[in-house]
């Protein structure tokens, strides 16, 4: 009887360290994956579901664009035009119907630090703990919390699709601190190379500039 429980018992364990294994190899595949990618550009769908406004989500359609080393463009088309541009550096946030242009450190913008791993910029288990968040349909669910505090959102999923070309991101759900969550749908994915110029921002003679990557004036 002793004998058949210690038997029951190891095959009720056994699964556990099976998923254990396959989700390290999950990570370990997907970074195996982008390691090997120095650019990468996609349609995307963005949908954000407000905290107080749940049943009224807001949807967002453009192009993305990341090149290695650290360098990444947003262009948003749909309800309104909005770009995001960095050269690795600096974070250019132009808005041509106020025509103003929010300049900022790369560092500071939650996107880049949370996707940053996408072209060629820190590491999942180095930066992130990590945790299997099982599956949806056919993809397998990433959840990463962030290790420093001061970055502003609370988790980040990262939504894998896996077949011949390897294991790689077809979604993306941020989670901010005010329990927003804003999910991102890749579509028409390339790997082909893009320009330099692309992620070079020149602002537009008539715009305002808020530089906001300067040290504060001290008050006298």
């Amino acid at each position: 009887m002793k004998r058949a429980m210690m038997i029951v018992g190891f095959m009720l364990m056994l699964p556990t360290g099976v998923q254990a294994d396959d989700f390290d190899k999950l990570v370990e595949d997907v970074e195996t994956f982008y390691a090997k990618q120095q650019d990468f550009s996609a349609r995307f769908t963005q949908t954000v579901t407000r905290a107080h406004l749940p049943d009224r989500p807001v949807t967002k359609t453009g192009t993305v664009y990341f090149k290695k080393p650290g360098k990444m463009r947003w262009d948003y088309v749909q309800p309104d035009k909005v770009y995001y541009v960095s050269d690795g550096t600096h974070l250019w946030n132009y808005i041509p119907e106020s025509k103003l242009v929010y300049k900022m450190k790369v560092g500071d913008s939650e996107l880049f630090y949370a996707l940053r791993f996408l072209y060629g910029e820190g590491k999942l288990r180095k930066d992130f703990d990590l945790s299997d968040g099982g599956q949806e349909k056919e993809l397998r669910i990433i959840r990463l919390k962030p290790r420093e505090s001061e970055h502003n959102f609370q988790e980040l999923k990262l939504f894998v699709v896996t077949d011949d070309e390897g294991s790689r991101i077809a979604q993306t759900e941020l989670l901010d601190p005010a329990d927003n969550v804003s999910r991102l749908v890749f579509e028409k994915i390339s790997y082909q190379a893009l320009p330099d110029k692309g992620f070079v921002f020149e602002a537009p003679p008539d715009v305002q500039i808020e530089d906001l990557s300067a040290p504060p004036v001290p008050q006298p």
